[in-house]
């Protein structure tokens, strides 16, 4: 029976059988068939395909990635043990009957009956993005123009400029109006 065993952070660890799917979405939104909420996960970050009884996981172009054991990846065959990591979100792939225990290792947060960690390269989960990336060719198509923001010492400066302006202006003035009287 073949089961992803997935540990979210903070969370309590869950298995999903996968025997009999043929397809599996995973991601933070709710239209997915495994919703993981985690900010590290897309709203629909990654799907599990099963042809024939070979499972493969690809990527949707996720802004954190999905990684199989610490190397990022857009498609992998899941084999026995392999440990997938979908953000920050920690996946064990197994053929055995074998479902979630909750045991990860402290050093690298791998769930800790993967073999200690051996296979695992990459030492620590992925980093969350600071920001997502723009796909290729994407245009904004607001109506609304981005507002930069405005160097605060140029902004006190053309106040200090327009206040002046107006002095002189009103020194004129007076100066026009005292010469009439």
């Amino acid at each position: 029976m073949a089961t992803l065993s997935i540990y979210v952070p903070d969370q309590e660890p869950f298995a999903v059988d996968l025997a009999g799917i043929e397809q599996l979405s995973v991601g933070r939104g709710p239209e997915n068939d495994v919703v993981l909420d985690h900010i590290s996960l897309s709203g629909s970050h990654a799907v599990i395909q099963n042809n024939d009884g070979v499972y493969q996981v690809t990527d949707l172009g996720s802004t954190n990635g999905t990684f199989a054991n610490g190397e990022q990846v857009t498609e992998v065959t899941l084999s026995e043990g392999l440990q997938i990591a979908f953000g920050s979100v920690q996946a064990v792939f197994s053929e055995g009957a074998e479902a979630a225990s909750g045991a990860l290792d402290a050093d690298t947060g791998v769930p800790a009956e993967a073999g200690g960690g051996e296979s695992f390269t990459h030492g620590d989960p992925p980093a969350v993005a600071d920001v997502s990336s723009v796909p290729v060719g994407f245009k904004n198509l607001s109506p609304i123009e981005k507002v930069e923001k405005k160097d605060t010492l140029g902004q006190i400066a053309v106040i200090v400029g327009v206040v002046a302006i107006l002095a002189a202006v009103t020194l004129v003035a007076l100066s026009a109006v005292m010469k009439a009287a």
